[in-house]
């Protein structure tokens, strides 16, 4: 008996934006002040050009007091608060929706080198042997890998590249080779792949045949979220979506490990649920569910990354799977007895057709009480049951009308659980095609 078995940061935040209407409308919002720069509570408000002086040592002198001022002692905390809740009206439009977070370098100058500093490589600083461009302008330093590439490429397609690099002024940056140094804490390998492509060094997508890593797929989706590559985004989540599908028909096209264009492995459906709670994806969220619930130990102890952080499933999704096996389970359950039910084809040929059914039922039903959670009553509910169905007419004979009648009542089935399988994992879906409804005939 074989049953297919289909098992499958970041630097200091930058101040996000409100979306512009070219944007899609999951773009992260902006975050409050205090969560972006910490070090801002510490710091007055500077007046202008008052950053140049205050690299003086002279103690500052206040300005003398009206005669109608009355001095309130105010707590430092509450000054902090009423600072920030200051600087975050200033950012509300009058209709209540936040600004573009413009940073002004000059209020963070307490924060930066006095003086130029030189990063030399060597050491544990190694120059990356594709992504290191001599005629480049700006080096990214991530970790212990630096980046020489081309500033306007970057900026041209990723506002918060733009927003990032504006911050390195020459009179307060690092410089590597003459070049102005930007600090990236992701992943060096996530940064890489994302400048590979914005770089021209990866074609993407890829073409048929040519498989690409699910972490590298991950990487582009994480990277491209983060630094808002609009075009880069929509084509990653185009050929995540493409695996993790919301059509059946797609779904079966697939193989065990992937598709054409993507190499899957089981433990991939761990990030493919975290890459759609980030994007706000719904629609990956019942296949990645559905092949959680096919692992084992990778539940609880996740998954190591390549830069050494483990991905794991939150706490909310963890429970969405363990709901999701006891669903799982009895559909399959149904699943079997509805392919075994003892009632021939209408075009049955064979008065033995109907005792054989009656036995195949029984044999099921035995397998049930021997192994309740096994092949017969596993998770993998979506799994065809064809090669069960070609092994056990080899022990009971059946008639051609008999035999493409359970072929036909799998293919039902299995129709029924995908149609079913939002549910059964706990999430709502908006657009979730239904294969058991025809498609439309087109209009003429």
């Amino acid at each position: 008996m074989s049953l297919r078995k289909a098992v499958l940061q970041r630097i200091t935040p930058l101040p996000s934006r409100t979306p512009s209407p070219s944007l899609p409308h999951e773009w992260p919002q902006s975050p409050d002040s205090e969560t972006i720069f910490p070090d801002l509570a510490n710091h007055r408000e500077p007046e202008p050009d008052e950053h140049v002086a205050s690299r003086s040592k002279s103690p500052c002198v206040s300005p003398p007091l009206s005669s109608s001022s009355t001095v309130t002692a105010v707590h430092p905390a509450m000054a902090k608060r009423r600072m920030l809740t200051s600087r975050a009206r200033d950012l509300m439009s009058p209709n209540g929706v936040v600004k573009r977070w413009r940073v002004n370098i000059a209020e963070h100058t307490t924060s930066l080198p006095s003086e130029l500093a030189t990063v030399s490589l060597g050491g544990s600083v190694k120059r990356d042997p594709d992504l290191w461009f001599d005629d480049g302008n700006i080096v990214l330093l991530c970790r212990d890998a630096a980046f020489r590439v081309y500033r306007g490429l970057l900026t041209r397609h990723s506002i918060i590249f733009r927003d990032l690099f504006s911050m390195a002024q020459p009179s307060t940056s690092e410089t590597m080779e003459s070049c102005p140094v930007v600090h990236i804490s992701d992943p060096p390998d996530d940064l890489r792949h994302l400048l590979r492509v914005m770089c021209g060094l990866r074609k993407f997508p890829v073409i048929p045949g040519e498989r690409m890593e699910f972490a590298e797929l991950a990487a582009l989706v994480r990277m491209s979220h983060k630094y808002h590559v609009e075009d880069l985004h929509t084509r990653a989540m185009h050929h995540l979506k493409l695996y993790f599908t919301n059509d059946l028909t797609v779904w079966d096209t697939a193989g065990v490990d992937g598709n054409l264009f993507l190499h899957v492995t089981p433990q991939d459906a761990i990030t493919a649920i975290n890459l759609a709670r980030l994007t706000h994806t719904d629609s990956v969220l019942p296949t990645a569910l559905y092949l959680c619930c096919q692992l084992d130990t990778e539940l609880t102890s996740g998954v190591e990354r390549s830069d050494g952080s483990t991905e794991r499933l939150e706490p909310k999704d963890l429970e969405l799977v363990l709901r999701g096996r006891t669903e799982l389970v009895r559909a399959s359950t149904r699943g079997a007895c509805t392919i075994c039910k003892p009632a021939t084809s209408p075009q049955c040929t064979s008065k033995g057709c109907e005792r054989a059914l009656r036995e195949i039922l029984n044999m099921m039903l035995d397998g049930l009480q021997k192994d309740p959670i096994g092949d017969i009553a596993g998770y993998a509910a979506l799994d065809s049951w064809e090669h069960w169905i070609e092994d056990v007419v080899e022990l009971w004979p059946l008639c051609e009308p008999c035999r493409t009648m359970l072929h036909a009542r799998d293919l039902d089935v299995r129709r029924d659980v995908w149609k079913r399988l939002p549910q059964y994992m706990g999430v709502a879906v908006e657009d979730w095609k239904d294969p058991t409804v025809a498609p439309a005939a087109p209009t003429k």
